[in-house]
Parts: structure tokens; sequence; C-alpha cells
């Protein structure tokens, strides 16, 4: 088995009183639970493994209000915040929210801090063992109301579900997928094969980061993550070169070796791995109340996928965004677009019909 260590840096890290402050009505923005050995699916172990993840409103005197926040590849436990707060869909007035960052990036274990290439090849079901790690031994709590995401998010909600059936009472996914379609790894391998041609790559032992690589596989990105009725609603060349760069900007802000690590992990996400390959036998272990909510034009993970998951989960709520946003139709221009208000309906009635 092979053993790395990763040192904390300068990250704050507050693993001792945090359930009396919890309990006791404190609401603690940002944090980091430290995990002294965390051992990966794949055998490699990392000491101090890092989780970093914030929190809004107070959990309730039996437990029973707390909900996980998760997020898609490129995403931090910051990403969704437009949609927690009073009277939102993760309405804080009612639950204890907690939004974590996965393994690769925000104040989470990471490549970049200082391991590299040498940091542990991750996995989904990494992210959701490392983040019930937090849920119990840094949070203590018994169990939790609703875990949730979108895209990549919604991948570790199903293992969430299928691997602690027992833990929490709802799963949200947005944008979902039992595993990654095969367009999906096509696209992650163009891209990272895109980075990987930049000069400043140096087989990712590079002294300054790849940028002009990340850049273009971000524009690779772009034509995936939209609909083909949104580029055909652009009125103008300086629309459509917003619309091809969006993702350059957000992907060249990314440490490149954390970049790859996110979409390798996502690439290889495919819940039937420890059922021999049975996705039937993994979606029957869900127990929790579904809610499924694909976008209606979605290239990357189509509604297929989420149909697919409707059929398998014993108890499903399945709700088809329409919009022309593909997907990234969560992430609208303002929270008064109709996706927006869809999204936060659905949510807030779902999390409201849960069982306490």
């Amino acid at each position: 088995m092979k053993s790395t260590s990763l040192s904390l840096c300068s990250v704050a890290v507050l693993p001792f009183t945090l359930a009396d402050n919890i309990w006791a009505g404190q609401n603690i923005q940002d944090a980091v639970h430290v995990i002294p050995v965390f051992t990966f699916e794949n055998g490699a172990t990392l000491q101090n493994m890092k989780v970093g993840y914030s929190t809004w409103g107070k959990l309730n005197a039996e437990g029973t209000n707390a909900v996980l926040v998760t997020h898609g590849s490129t995403g931090t436990r910051k990403s969704f915040d437009r949609y927690i707060g009073p009277r939102k869909a993760f309405d804080t007035d009612t639950y204890f929210v907690i939004a974590v960052d996965a393994i690769g990036g925000g104040l989470s274990s990471a490549p970049s801090d200082g391991m590299g290439m040498d940091f542990p090849r991750y996995t989904i079901r990494d992210m959701v063992k490392a983040q019930y790690d937090l849920v119990t031994n840094g949070l203590h709590l018994q169990g939790l109301l609703a875990v949730g995401g979108p895209s990549m998010g919604s991948f570790q909600v199903l293992e969430w579900g299928i691997h602690h059936p027992d833990f929490m009472k709802g799963l949200i996914c947005i944008f979902p997928g039992a595993r990654s379609p095969n367009n999906f790894k096509a696209i992650v391998d163009a891209m990272i094969a895109t980075v990987q041609l930049d000069p400043a790559w140096q087989g990712g032992r590079y002294a300054k980061n790849p940028v002009d690589g990340l850049r273009c596989a971000g524009m690779i990105f772009a034509p995936w993550l939209r609909s083909h009725a949104f580029f055909q609603s652009l009125k103008s060349n300086e629309e459509y070169q917003a619309a091809l760069m969006v993702f350059a900007d957000v992907f060249a802000a990314w440490d490149a070796r954390n970049w790859m690590y996110r979409f390798l992990a996502g690439r290889g996400h495919d819940v039937s791995l420890p059922f021999g390959g049975n996705t039937a036998d993994a979606l029957t272990r869900i127990r929790a109340k579904t809610l499924i909510m694909p976008s209606a034009s979605d290239r990357l993970l189509p509604p297929e996928m989420s149909r697919e998951l409707q059929m398998g989960i014993k108890d499903t709520r399945y709700a088809e965004i329409p919009s022309i946003l593909g997907h990234l139709a969560c992430f609208p221009a303002d929270d008064s677009a109709p996706e927006y208000v869809f999204l936060t309906k659905e949510i807030s009635e779902f999390l409201k019909d849960l069982p306490r």
C-alpha cells in the first residue's frame, strides 16, 4: 500500500469543539475537518486529509434538519450559494446547511498543496467517504435530512444514497447520471490532451501553470454546456465570444493538476463498479426519497440518463427543468429567471415533504 503525506499549510483548522458550537447555534462560515489517515479506493493513503466546508443556519435540538450540498467538477463549497439562505431553496431559517469542498479544490486537500502528480488519484466514492467522515466524526451528526447537488455533485449524491442508504431521508440529484457517458469521457480526454500540448505542462511537473492549455480546454467544453437553441439565440459576435470563452476563464483560474484530477474523477464515475457492473443492483440499494432534476436541453448529461435513474430508484420525484441553458440551467443570469424559480420551488417543496 502506497503511503503519502501532506502538510496542513496555513489553512485554519477547527477540529476541536465544532459540534458544541453548532449545537449552541453558532454559524461557522468556513472551516476544515482533518482526517488523520485517509485511505483511497485504490489503496493509497494520505495523512491529514483536509475537508473544507461552510455552514449556514442552526442545527435543531433533535439534529434532524441538516442538509449537505455538493458541487460540480469546477465548483467549490461556494458554488451553490445563490440557492442557500433565508427563504431560498435551502432555507437557512429552517435547515442547517453544510456546503462541502470535494477532494481536489477549495479548502480540501488537492495536488497543488505540494504533492502535484504524486497526489493519489481519487474517485467520486472517495469524495463521499471524506464527506461522511466530516459529517460523522467532524460534526458528530447521526444523520442528514438530505444530500443534494448538480452534475458531479449529483454523482456524489447517488453514492451517498447507495453506500449510506439509511443516513439521509432525501437525495436531490440535479443533472444526474448513474455513470459518465462516452461523450463526456471523450470531452475529458480531448481537454486533457489539449492541456498536455501546452509547452508549460512539462509532464505535469510544471513551474508555471499551463494557462493557455486550460483556456483552450475551456473552449472545447463550452459548446457541450449549452444547447443548440441557446447558441442559435445569440445575436452578436460579442455574445458568441462571451459564451465560447466563459469556461476558458473558469479553467484558467485552476491549477492544472487539480483541474485534471477533478475531471478524471468525473470521467470514472460509475455507480455499478462496486457491484460487478450491475447498475440495477446499485440503484436498488437507494432507500431515500429522490428528486431527479435533469435539464431538458442538456447535451452533456442528457435527460435519458435521469430517466434511467427514475426507473431504477424505488421512490422518485422527476422534475425536468424547462430551459435552453443546457447543462448550466441551474446557473441562469439572475434569480428572477424561470430556471431559478423552478429549481427553488422544486427543491423547497421536496425538502418540506421529507419525514423528520
